[in-house]
């Protein structure tokens, strides 16, 4: 699996952006309300990010302590599998985040593109679009915890190579 780019997230972001920002102009040309992010939307993605970098925090030990490591016992080794999970699962959240991103984003522009443009709904959107950065970005750094370590180069197998 290859790591999240940051092209692929603004590709996502764009593109839900112009959605959102189309879907929110035809709602109101068509007499309905802007739609705000409720509450626990904002509460739940800021907890995701918060969660996911509490279950990296193993591995970044794990990845520090092995950097130290010279002589001795080697440090404990984190489980694999828990290490896969948690980066399948700040893959998912960061591409989740960039289309909150998105979203937020498209509804606040369309919103400030109409003659009366600061109601509640802007607020929540602008909370909505500060706690999808947040997810973003904290997935992305989860992302990068789970990293493996690039294989040092060996100059005899790079000889005997091209021998």
């Amino acid at each position: 699996m290859k790591p999240t780019k940051l092209s692929q997230v603004l590709v996502v972001v764009f593109g839900v952006t112009v959605l959102s920002f189309l879907t929110v102009r035809l709602l109101v040309a068509n007499g309905m309300a802007v739609p705000a992010s409720p509450t626990n939307l904002l509460v739940t993605l800021a907890a995701i990010a918060l969660i996911l970098l509490g279950l990296s925090v193993p591995i970044w030990r794990y990845k520090s302590s092995l950097s130290q490591y010279t002589k001795g016992p080697r440090p404990k080794r984190v489980d694999p599998f828990y290490a896969v999970r948690v980066l399948l699962l700040a893959k998912a959240s960061a591409l989740t985040g960039s289309v909150f991103v998105g979203w937020h984003l498209g509804a606040m522009i369309a919103q400030l593109s109409l003659p009366v443009s600061f109601t509640q709904a802007l607020v929540q959107n602008s909370f909505g679009l500060i706690a999808s950065l947040v997810l973003t970005v904290a997935a992305i750094v989860s992302e990068q915890i789970c990293r493996l370590p690039d294989e040092p180069k060996n100059d005899q197998t790079d000889q005997m190579v091209s021998n």
